[in-house]
């Protein structure tokens, strides 16, 4: 009668049994252990009936295609029964492969985590979870565009998705879905260090949003109006990106400022691609690490470089030179100093004509 198996964060150790997919009432299994390792059973899913599983450790080879399929559902019982809502297989960095298209079509699939692992493969276009809440793709070596449908099918109900982090992505590309920007419920969009691109649409509306993270990607435009709306937003990232205009006002009406909140317009003191002057009302956007946004740097243009200065025996000319060797032949130990000591970065015949003068100055001691 066994339904709930958790062993979270534990000390065990070894592979996961193949029996466990005998436990035929299991419905929810957590794994999570550094120790654990081995590959997952295919039995665990498809034969089995789990509706939840999560693992977390050392798993390396593939994710068995057997997760993905949906099993007929046995007389008695619901269509719902055993079909698989949560999938959660991320911090496995040994997990590699690609994942079986069928994944992205799971009528009944509501959290997909496949982070930090080394899964590859091309997301597919056609997507089909039309009850997914949350989506975490991030750090894997997935590669395509975003699709369309992962933010709800045209003409359907509202997507119910509430997390979708797609960061550090490199081979992710492509033009962001707008779909992806009209999402009601969604609280986390985090496009981090992808080459995702396009506009930001001036209608957006993120009503539900808390995180933003567009630092270090493709996407441009201006910030949308329509985040106005989103009172709950308290962290916003857009260094790095090709976001430019003017720095509205309102941010300063929303959750920027509070515990645990974070605005960043730019990595660096000056205005980045931002119209100045910046308003001095929304100062948790408009300072960073602690100090004012400078308007006046003109970071297009590079810094003029430093004066040029003696840079040592190479800068003398003939003349001078004999001159200075001349001087230090006839004793002066002051003079072997100033040689040494203004000797340029780079090696030359300088080096050496003040190592034979240091020798001669102190055999002459001697």
């Amino acid at each position: 009668n066994l339904r709930h198996l958790t062993l979270r964060n534990s000390s065990i150790s070894g592979t996961i049994p193949d029996s466990l997919a005998k436990v035929g009432n299991l419905r929810h299994l957590t794994l999570t252990a550094r120790r654990l390792s081995g590959t997952l059973p295919a039995e665990l899913l498809g034969t089995g009936r789990l509706e939840e599983l999560k693992v977390t450790g050392r798993i390396s080879g593939t994710v068995p295609a057997s997760y993905c399929e949906s099993p007929s559902p046995k007389q008695g019982e619901s269509k719902e029964y055993g079909m698989l809502q949560d999938l959660e297989l991320g911090d496995n960095e040994h997990l590699s492969g690609t994942l079986s298209w069928s994944c992205f079509t799971q009528q009944y699939l509501e959290e997909l985590r496949l982070d930090s692992t080394a899964l590859s493969g091309t997301l597919p276009q056609f997507v089909d979870l039309p009850r997914i809440e949350e989506v975490d793709l991030s750090e894997t070596k997935l590669s395509g565009t975003v699709p369309g449908r992962l933010c709800g099918k045209p003409g359907a109900d509202p997507s119910p998705l509430q997390l979708l982090k797609l960061s550090r992505i490199e081979d992710l590309s492509g033009t962001m879905p707008e779909q992806c920007f009209k999402l009601a419920n969604l609280k986390e969009l985090n496009l981090k260090r992808t080459r995702v691109a396009g506009t930001l649409p001036r209608d957006m509306d993120l009503r539900q949003i808390e995180v933003i993270d567009f630092s270090n990607s493709g996407l441009s435009g201006t910030i949308s109006d329509g985040l106005r709306r989103s009172k709950s937003l308290r962290f916003l990232e857009l260094s790095r990106a090709g976001v430019s205009g003017t720095v509205p006002s309102f941010l300063n009406s929303l959750s920027l400022d509070g515990p645990g909140a974070s605005c960043r317009l730019v990595d660096d003191t000056h205005s980045g691609n931002f119209q100045c002057p910046l308003p001095m009302d929304v100062p948790s956007c408009t300072r960073i690490y602690g100090q004012e946004i400078d308007c006046e740097y003109d970071y297009a243009s590079p810094p003029p470089p430093p004066p040029r200065g003696f840079d040592g025996l190479d800068d003398l000319s003939p003349g001078m030179m004999a001159l200075l060797l001349l001087f230090c032949l006839s004793g002066a130990g002051a003079a072997v100093h100033l040689v040494r000591r203004s000797l340029a970065p780079r090696k030359s015949i300088a080096e050496a004509a003040a190592m034979a003068l240091e020798m001669q100055a102190g055999s002459r001691a001697g």
